[in-house]
């Protein structure tokens, strides 16, 4: 019998999961941090997060089954140099994320920020006030080409775009949705031929702060940069200053360096900004996902087969 502590919250009927797994697992729910260190001393499969106090109490610890697919904040030395085996769920919302990023990017072809603004004051503009944009022609750049940045780089070309990217690994065949492929040396070739350069690639000790002034002053000044990989990827000031000063069009933010954004954040007040909440992968079925995955993975463990998204912990992804 495999004890398996969910510290997450889920919705998860015990009664309700597949044959090959109940009877072989002893599913126990710990409500709050005091009952997860009692219950994890002799657990050996974790579905939530791991802090440095429950490595420490959890000796008989094989697996953790991360709730999130960023692990900033996440891993510490102790579980990095642990033989704990990290999963995550990444994957399991690259469609909903692709549709936010073109949400933001429609959004500023059409005007929609300015429009809605005139709206809430019922005023009716025409003439040669502002610019509607269209896509067709356009290059769409993709940092960070896995699944995320995969669904929305082959969702360019319906739009008529071109699509250059980079990836950690350029050596893999490149997809027909995509013009160009470089690997991370690539990125200022990327930032200068871009009009919209879309962030996917994941928080790690080698991309925090990727982009910060440098790579700002290298795209076009009509280029917009959307983020709904992590905040930290960009240098909140570099990037505020840049728009400040006109340096890039725009910025479409779902992520930040810093969250909540503080309320007196200078980027609140910007009319060529748009920010959302961290929610672009906030969608009714990602719940689901989520134990679908988890369940997925435990049915593996159980019969001794790989497991889906495995995290290599000194990369963080």
């Amino acid at each position: 019998m495999v004890k398996v502590l969910v510290t997450d919250h889920i919705t998860l009927d015990p009664d309700e999961v597949g044959a090959g797994i109940k009877g072989n697992v002893d599913l126990v729910f710990a409500e709050d941090e005091e009952s997860a260190k009692h219950e994890i001393v002799d657990a050996e499969v974790l579905f939530g997060r791991l802090t440095p106090e429950l490595l420490k109490l959890g000796k008989k610890l094989r697996w953790v089954q991360a709730p999130f697919a960023g692990q900033e904040g996440h891993l510490f030395p102790e579980f990095i140099e642990s033989d704990i085996l990290l999963t995550n769920v990444a994957g399991i919302y690259n469609e909903e994320i692709a549709d936010h990023v073109y949400a933001l990017i429609l959004a500023f072809t059409r005007q929609i920020p300015r429009f809605t603004r005139n709206q809430s004051k019922r005023y009716w503009e025409r003439g040669s006030g502002f610019k509607v944009d269209y896509l067709m022609g356009k290059t769409l750049g993709v940092i960070g080409l896995g699944g995320i940045g995969g669904e929305v780089a082959k969702r360019a070309p319906c739009f008529g775009m071109r699509v250059v990217a980079t990836r950690a690994h350029p050596e893999l065949p490149r997809p027909d949705y995509a013009d160009q492929v470089w690997g991370p040396d690539g990125l200022d070739y990327l930032l200068a031929e871009s009009d919209f350069v879309v962030i996917c690639t994941p928080e790690t000790p080698r991309t925090r702060k990727m982009i910060g002034r440098k790579e700002l002053n290298a795209m076009k000044r009509t280029a917009y940069i959307i983020n709904i990989g992590r905040g930290a990827v960009i240098d909140l000031s570099a990037l505020t200053q840049a728009l400040k000063d006109g340096i890039i069009a725009g910025a479409g933010l779902d992520v930040f360096e810093i969250e909540p954004l503080p309320a007196d954040h200078l980027l609140w007040e910007m009319e060529n900004v748009i920010i959302t909440p961290h929610m672009a992968s906030s969608t009714d079925i990602y719940q689901a996902r989520r134990v679908n995955r988890f369940l997925d993975n435990l049915s593996r463990y159980l019969q001794g087969k790989p497991l889906q998204s495995v995290v290599d912990k000194e990369d963080w992804h």
